[in-house]
């Protein structure tokens, strides 16, 4: 009993309020901007495991000493705030007449390196696309070549979806007729459109397009911002860190994959803030899709949310998780959306034919009544 007593006091509520100061900081990361502090970035990104902490601790004072759950159960209720962002269950809400579908895709350039190691693979996103025939297709890392008859992306798109309306951004070119960006294609009518560049990155951008839908106008903000832009070498070493024996290796690797984040979180903080100035000025509802590349616990989302509308939350449930890699498996792909819009349904698609699952959302328009 003594040994016991010594465990409580000395590790157990020690461990266990570490845990809960991790949990409060790892939430408060939300609202610090990495451009000034990029450190509590970092516990943002941990921030599911570190919950998972308190839960296991939570489970062990069931077993052991109840009044001290007390102790977990104060850490949680400190960060249920962020828990929601992390987690939500919705119920079955009912479409209108006016209802259209949204379908968000990091198509990973629709399998071009065979990635997947399956050849039918392109041919089975292109089936699924027509499957869920959407009026709005927004399309990251998507891919086009301008050569007939060379892994023709928009041509074979146009042949069986609806949305025949098609704008493209593109941050680069190779070889003079290969082209990578974002698309989006709609049965809407377009009445404008236009790009927003980001200096930090030439491998991101933001595409805006203005949709007439009935007597309303809807810009639809299609963005992929900044990756970790992990190398084969840094997955590797996330995967089987635990068996390396070099410890010059170790912290070599570690370093890389350190360095890596922080540039990340420091380029999405700066893209953010352009689109976000971009949105302020838009004389329209909104809706903004896309690959952000940041979990639910990090500034950058949380920027987006606080003057818009996240469609999970709206609609969604479970942890949504949208990213099929090794890390970071969150949900990195996002519609957010103005007050004038509402929700009715939220999917997140099973199928892997990319490295990230593909998004759906029913929407109409309030009525002004």
């Amino acid at each position: 009993m003594k040994n016991t007593g010594k465990l409580q006091r000395f590790v157990l509520i020690p461990g266990n309020i570490f845990t809960i100061i991790l949990l409060w900081i790892s939430g408060l990361s939300a609202y610090i901007d990495p451009v000034n502090h990029v450190i509590p970035a970092f516990l943002g990104l941990a921030y599911p495991f570190i919950l998972l902490l308190n839960f296991i601790f939570l489970f062990i004072w069931l077993l052991t000493k109840k009044k001290f759950m007390l102790i977990s159960i104060f850490g949680l209720l400190l960060g249920w705030g962020t828990f929601s962002d992390f987690f939500q269950i919705n119920f079955p809400k009912k479409s209108t007449s006016d209802t259209f579908k949204v379908m968000s895709y990091n198509v990973r350039l629709f399998d071009l390196y065979n990635w997947s190691h399956n050849k039918t693979t392109r041919n089975k996103i292109f089936n699924q696309l027509k499957a869920e025939d959407a009026d709005i297709y927004c399309f990251q890392e998507f891919y086009q070549v301008d050569r007939k008859g060379v892994f023709e992306t928009r041509d074979t798109l146009l042949t069986f979806l609806r949305a025949k309306n098609v704008r493209e951004a593109y941050t680069h070119k190779i070889r003079g007729s290969q082209y990578f960006g974002v698309a989006t294609f709609t049965s809407f009518p377009v009445i404008n459109s236009g790009i927003i560049h980001f200096n930090n990155d030439i491998n991101n951008v933001c595409l805006f397009t203005d949709l007439k839908i009935g007597s309303d106008t809807l810009r639809v903000y299609n963005l992929h911002i900044a990756s970790i832009r992990f190398s084969y070498d840094d997955y590797d070493f996330i995967k089987n860190a635990e068996y390396q024996d070099d410890t010059d290796k170790l912290k070599q690797g570690a370093r890389q994959i350190y360095h890596r984040l922080a540039k990340a979180f420091v380029k999405r903080s700066e893209q953010s803030k352009i689109v976000l100035k971009h949105i302020a000025l838009c004389p329209y509802p909104v809706l903004v899709c896309g690959d952000f590349n940041d979990s639910p616990i990090s500034w950058c989302y949380t920027q987006f949310s606080e003057n818009l509308y996240d469609s999970f939350k709206e609609a969604g449930n479970g942890i949504g998780n949208t990213y099929i890699g090794a890390f970071p498996s969150y949900r990195i792909d996002y519609m957010f959306h103005s007050e004038q819009l509402e929700i009715s349904k939220y999917s997140t698609l099973p199928e892997e034919f990319s490295d990230h699952h593909a998004i759906t959302v029913n929407m109409n328009f309030k009525s002004s009544q």
